[in-house]
């Protein structure tokens, strides 16, 4: 059954990220051998650089194509055709860092991907700082509102040809009807605000912010080509911004923000309580205990550190305390986040594997 999320876009103030981040954003398709040849590397370095993770200088973005044409990826729409125009994309897989087209091939080797990672995060000097929220907040058991901030502030007067990029993507899906052998997907773009041609801006005050704001209905459901569906959920997410240059298509700064459950939010919290995982950390078995005000169907979600699930369950549950036992022999040893979700939202809590 599929789900609607509200989608908001709101002004905020907030604190100067001062902090130069690279950005990569990739070209790729479901249907190109190729990329999936060079996505069984370049994810799990991607990984390993803690992408999309605060403090780790790297940003990421994908956009998913319909190569070769027509093509059959469901998660191809239209904002990332005008990113494929922008670039004048010939051929997937291509990447671009920091605007500037990358040089390493499908075969890799992965060494060389790293080298143009830690140059592209190479440098200190900030032109324009970004912040950025993205919050979800429950309205209803079918709807949530989620809140999106991005301010962008520049440390020096700018002008020219200037766009801010927003959008929302995917942690984590699985495609299992994809033609080559790649099913999982990450950082996949899911859609761009306004447009994929972002937000014009022709000049910028020194030290003065710009936000931008949109609203947006975000459903749930089979993904199909030319859609703006989610496989999973808002929360398995991030929103990524950054700042480009058009005249040269330079990138001055880029920022990722996971979702996150607003904290004044009526969700999952009105109606279970004393969420505890024991033992904490965990070997063979672990205990999430928890207690329901009312009767409610409760899904449990385990994800690793890559945002795959390792465990689901769907139970109706009557109001009182219960408890689910987990085995995790199978879990490999790591950091594991356990989510809750109910008709009126989701909790979570941080679960570690010791072997």
């Amino acid at each position: 059954m599929k789900s609607k999320f509200t989608l908001a876009l709101m002004m905020l103030a907030t604190s100067a990220f001062a902090q130069r981040n690279c950005i990569t954003e990739e070209f790729t398709s479901s249907t190109c051998p190729p990329c999936a040849a060079m996505n069984v590397w370049l994810d799990p370095l991607f990984t390993t650089n803690n992408a999309n993770k605060t403090g780790s200088k790297l940003t990421v973005i994908k956009y998913q194509m319909n190569w070769p044409s027509p093509g059959n990826d469901a998660s191809y729409n239209p904002h990332g055709a005008t990113r494929r125009s922008y670039y004048s994309v010939s051929s997937v897989p291509t990447h671009y860092m920091n605007g500037i087209k990358g040089t390493t091939t499908a075969s890799g080797p992965s060494s060389d991907m790293q080298t143009e990672i830690d140059n592209c995060k190479a440098g200190s000097t900030v032109d324009m700082n970004i912040t950025a929220s993205y919050t979800i907040k429950k309205i209803s058991a079918t709807e949530d509102s989620v809140f999106v901030t991005v301010t962008c502030t520049p440390t020096k007067d700018l002008s020219g040809n200037y766009s801010v990029q927003i959008g929302l993507t995917e942690m984590y899906y699985k495609n299992n009807a994809a033609t080559t052998s790649q099913k999982d997907y990450y950082h996949v773009m899911r859609k761009m605000y306004p447009s994929g041609s972002g937000s014009p801006v022709s000049s910028w005050t020194k030290n003065t912010p710009q936000t931008f704001t949109f609203k947006d209905k975000v459903t749930i459901g089979t993904v199909t080509q030319n859609s703006h569906l989610w496989w999973v959920h808002p929360f398995n997410g991030h929103v990524v911004a950054f700042v480009q240059n058009n005249a040269d298509k330079t990138i001055l700064n880029s920022i990722a923000e996971p979702a996150k459950w607003a904290v004044s939010v009526d969700d999952l919290q009105n109606n279970v309580g004393n969420l505890k995982i024991m033992p904490n950390p965990a070997t063979s078995q672990a205990v999430v205990l928890f207690t329901l005000n009312d009767k409610s169907n409760v899904n449990v979600n385990v994800v690793d550190a890559m945002g795959r699930s390792v465990y689901t369950n769907a139970t109706s549950y009557e109001s009182g305390a219960h408890r689910i036992i987990l085995s995790t022999d199978a879990f490999a040893a790591g950091t594991y986040t356990v989510m809750l979700r109910s008709e009126t939202g989701m909790v979570s809590e941080r679960l570690v594997i010791a072997k």
